[in-house]
């Protein structure tokens, strides 16, 4: 009876200690990351997964002058990325119901490959994010350059 109750405790202490931790093919992101980007700097942060896998990040970009640009709130599953933009005023710039959505393409080892939005991970301290942006007939790649600060 003594070794059966012990066998409980134990079991219930492991399942406690990974309650609300999640592995998923993107876990990695998890943490506070700083960088460049848009000429300026850039910083995100990703929660650990939930139990059902979803991630949730923000966003803050500063302009080269310091000065605050905008926000993002960000939200990754397994159908990819879902975001909305907010100006330093927390106004944003999509409506009410709209959002950004970067589909799953795929996810790998080291890698979230979404439509238009790649993370890749280069170190365990390292991420390049190459977002493809347009505007009007101009397309371009915008590459952030990240440090892990967790």
């Amino acid at each position: 009876m003594k070794k059966l109750h012990l066998a409980l405790i134990a079991f219930t202490l492991t399942c406690l200690s990974s309650f609300g931790q999640q592995s998923t093919p993107y876990s990695w992101l998890a943490g506070t990351w700083t960088g460049d980007g848009f000429g300026g700097t850039s910083e995100e942060i990703w929660s650990e997964p939930s139990e059902d896998g979803t991630m949730m990040g923000v966003y803050r970009h500063h302009k080269g002058d310091g000065n605050l640009n905008f926000y993002e709130f960000m939200v990754m599953d397994s159908t990819g990325l879902k975001l909305k933009h907010f100006t330093p005023e927390i106004v944003s710039w999509e409506t009410k119901e709209d959002f950004v959505h970067f589909e799953l393409i795929e996810f790998t080892e080291n890698k979230i490959i979404l439509k238009g939005l790649v993370f890749e991970l280069k170190s365990d301290n390292e991420l390049e994010i190459k977002l493809d942006l347009k505007n009007g007939d101009k397309q371009w790649t915008e590459v952030f350059t990240m440090t892990r600060l967790n």
